[in-house]
């Protein structure tokens, strides 16, 4: 993190004063009601997906209201910014639920961020062919025997994890198998195709910033540009509430191949920050606030 801000500290030269300037002109002009508007509303539509898939996956073990699975994703939200990785979510989920289902929730959360993960890798490895058949066409043959040779890495990795002791969180790999079989395809189905929602929703919120604040790119390539920056920046473990840093970094140095100002993409996504991570918070600790539950489950847990 220290790195990233060194890094990002570095690109904000005296050569950033004038375009600040003409930043702090056209505030009024970019932070429009409207404007404002639709971030909230991709925002509200991104958590809203992320509800439903989480009411859907807990069905495996029990049926959840739409407004309970509300409260436990904000609660859950909230536990995961300290930690890394959202390591939080899991305990905090597991929490909500009899001491017989929790392993279950447990698996549970790990399939719906593994969806999550997913979207982002195959989104992200297109956006780097895009950004490579655009911006360095000359790497394009890299690409494609990269391509070649993990493709057949896809069908051969299962394998390779039934024969070693891999595991995640502390459960094997063999474990997660046995638990995907037991849960309905309906479930599995949805659940992934929720996940792909709140992909395309978040990316298309950051590319209208890219509009907002005029930044001159093309859709492939925008959309390129994002898939990728959010695969890089998700492979790096950090804490949610310091997410921001990481982004920042990942997000100045690649849209600097098409020579996007720093203090853009830092305001950028200090927005996508504020209004998906920050705002959140607001109804969460309303809920933990006005419902005991947690705290009465975690002080029988110790």
């Amino acid at each position: 993190m220290v790195a990233t801000l060194f890094f990002v500290g570095k690109r904000l030269t005296q050569d950033t004063i004038p375009i600040l300037e003409n930043f702090k002109d056209d505030f009024v002009s970019i932070f429009t009601y409207s404007n404002i508007a639709i971030l909230l509303l991709l925002s509200i539509l991104n958590w809203f997906f992320e509800i439903l898939k989480w009411k859907t996956l807990a069905s495996h073990c029990q049926v959840i209201s739409t407004k309970e699975s509300l409260k436990q994703v904000l609660k859950a939200h909230i536990t995961s910014l300290i930690t890394p990785a959202k390591i939080g979510e899991y305990g905090a989920k597991a929490l909500f639920f009899p001491a017989h289902q929790r392993k279950q929730i447990l698996f549970l959360t790990l399939l719906g961020n593994g969806y999550q993960m997913l979207a982002t890798t195959i989104f992200g490895s297109i956006g780097i062919g895009v950004c490579v058949f655009l911006l360095f066409p000359s790497f394009g043959w890299y690409y494609i025997l990269a391509c070649v040779l993990g493709i057949p890495l896809l069908y051969i990795t299962p394998q390779i994890l039934d024969k070693i002791r891999w595991s995640v969180k502390g459960y094997s790999w063999q474990r997660i198998r046995q638990f995907m079989k037991t849960i309905a395809s309906p479930i599995k189905q949805n659940a992934w195709i929720f996940s792909l929602i709140r992909y395309l929703l978040f990316a298309h919120q950051f590319y209208f910033l890219l509009l907002v604040f005029q930044v001159d790119v093309s859709y492939p390539l925008g959309m390129g540009l994002i898939a990728t920056m959010y695969l890089v920046s998700s492979l790096i473990p950090m804490l949610q509430l310091f997410d921001v840093v990481i982004k920042t970094g990942v997000a100045v140095y690649i849209f600097s191949w098409i020579a996007v100002p720093e203090i853009i993409m830092v305001a950028i996504t200090f927005l996508m920050w504020f209004f998906n991570v920050v705002l959140p918070i607001l109804p969460g600790s309303y809920f933990i606030m006005i419902d005991t539950t947690l705290t009465r489950k975690k002080t029988s847990a110790l």
